[in-house]
């Protein structure tokens, strides 16, 4: 086991190694390996750490980019631990250009309060929105929002629309989680299982890494998920009315189940005489005369305790002749 988690690791990070899409010396775009010369004549340098590229492009392997010179890649190989997801990031924006339309994932929340009657939680979910297929349009890239820098920002009719892009050493800003906005929403797109998706091991036949890229921008919805949303509050907040009263109508209930239990209409659940709670409360402890039909022996003994036949030992075929004091009863 251990040594299979550790070719894993070992397969992850050597696809991280890989880089898709180099930055053009000339111009400064991302372009895919696909579109430039092979080898050092490809013109590309890193996008993270700015070492020049080569092209491999190989008869076998996926192609990718690689740094060229391993002694310059050591000296700035923390600051680019995450070439590939740089690369891909900057893709990215490239691709969207000034409109994409884009899946967005269902949003879904739950609120939870603890019910000291029951002793446990009780929770409603609610929705938010359902999945749906948006464009957004007026594209920003490289711009602010809530005062943090995103990947881009776009107008969904009258809302303003955020797409953060989040990987390993890349994670969402609390800013964008905590604004109150009601004509903005904020979005994040994991870009973490894209090297497993691009590099696949083996040549073959396959789309350029550009139009995998477009794709799961477009329809991936594992990769989604809501940072804001403006109706996320008024949701919530009728989520938790109705689970408040949900759980008085519960609680109502209960108490009045209670209630008809204790009632005097309900005691001949109880009581086999068919009288009152108070006195068959007190007829438990009254002295009575029983007589075993068995062997006729008859004898002293309070009820229900003192009803076993000191002869046969038995209560199963005991009657009760009468309580003491009282008139006697067949």
């Amino acid at each position: 086991m251990e040594y299979n988690a550790c070719n894993i690791r070992m397969s992850e990070n050597h696809r991280l190694n890989r880089i898709p899409f180099g930055l053009d010396f000339d111009d400064g775009s991302l372009v895919d390996v696909e579109n430039v010369p092979r080898g050092a004549k490809c013109g590309c340098v890193c996008p993270s750490c700015k070492t020049p590229l080569i092209a491999r492009q190989g008869d076998e392997k996926e192609w990718h980019f690689a740094h060229a010179s391993r002694r310059i890649y050591k000296c700035t190989k923390n600051e680019c631990q995450y070439s590939f997801y740089v690369s891909v990031r900057l893709m990215a924006r490239q691709l969207i250009g000034d409109e994409i339309t884009m899946r967005l994932p269902e949003y879904r929340g739950t609120v939870t309060r603890h019910d000291n009657r029951r002793g446990y939680p009780l929770s409603e979910p609610f929705l938010v929105t359902k999945s749906k297929e948006i464009i957004i349009s007026n594209v920003e890239v490289e711009t602010c929002f809530a005062g943090v820098p995103v990947d881009l920002v776009g107008q969904i009719n009258d809302f303003r629309f955020v797409v953060y892009f989040t990987h390993p050493g890349r994670n969402i800003p609390p800013e964008l989680a905590s604004i109150v906005d009601s004509q903005s929403g904020v979005i994040a797109v994991a870009l973490d299982g894209l090297g497993k998706t691009m590099f696949r091991g083996e040549r073959g036949d396959r789309r350029s890494y550009q139009s995998i890229l477009r794709k799961f921008l477009i329809n991936d919805l594992e990769s989604k998920h809501w940072v804001y949303h403006p109706r996320y509050q008024r949701c919530h907040q009728q989520a938790l009315q109705e689970l408040e009263a949900k759980a008085a109508s519960a609680s109502a209930s209960h108490v009045a189940r209670n209630e008809r239990r204790l009632t005097p209409s309900n005691a001949h659940r109880i009581n086999e005489s068919d009288v009152d709670i108070s006195s068959w409360k007190a007829a438990k402890q009254r002295v009575v005369l029983f007589e075993c039909v068995m062997c006729k022996t008859q004898w002293e003994g309070l009820e229900p305790s003192g009803s076993v036949c000191p002869q046969c030992h038995k209560h199963l075929y005991r009657i009760r002749k009468k309580i003491l004091g009282d008139p006697m009863i067949e």
